[in-house]
């Protein structure tokens, strides 16, 4: 398995993560797709496509702020779920935040979602306790409340806070 950065609305994977990503995520919880391709020139936005034996697996969607990586979406295909590849993304992206991570899951409304937490717990990530708000992708709409889950363990209460203005700023409200 291997990520492959996407760089170009060229690249010849952008069609199957576009499906991916608009079957995967509510719209609520996603940009419009011309908005996601212009961010592939910002320097802090990597997207890239997950890869096994040279096939289009999954995408990633990670942001460098500051110190951490913060990731925005992961998404495996449906047929390649229970594969470990999932993990295997998760600490290729460690690595890559030089271990500190913070993303962002639904709160406990199901099972999907109660599964979604217990595997990122499983890697080592640990709810922030911090009253976090995901900022609509479009202006107008609506807040969204999600939980931050962070490795390592987030426990400062001023440095959440002070990591949460940053993700909603550079990651949301300077794209409206």
């Amino acid at each position: 398995m291997e990520l492959l950065a996407v760089t170009s609305v060229n690249d010849p994977h952008l069609a199957y993560i576009k499906a991916l990503y608009e079957s995967t995520f509510p719209v609520q919880e996603r940009r419009d797709w011309p908005k996601l391709l212009k961010l592939l020139q910002e320097p802090a936005m990597k997207l890239s496509t997950v890869l096994a034996d040279n096939e289009a697996i999954g995408f990633v969607i990670g942001w460098q702020i500051g110190d951490w990586y913060y990731v925005e979406h992961l998404a495996i295909d449906p047929e390649q779920r229970g594969k470990k590849y999932g993990e295997r993304v998760m600490e290729t992206v460690l690595e890559a935040g030089r271990g500190k991570v913070i993303l962002e899951v639904e709160r406990v409304h199901d099972t999907n979602s109660q599964r979604r937490i217990g595997f990122y717990e499983r890697l080592g990530y640990t709810v922030v306790n911090y009253d976090y708000v995901q900022p609509p992708y479009r202006k107008g709409e609506d807040v969204l409340p999600l939980l931050l889950m962070s490795r390592p363990a987030l426990t400062d209460e001023n440095e959440a806070s002070i990591l949460a203005n940053q993700i909603k700023y550079m990651v949301y409200k300077r794209y409206y």
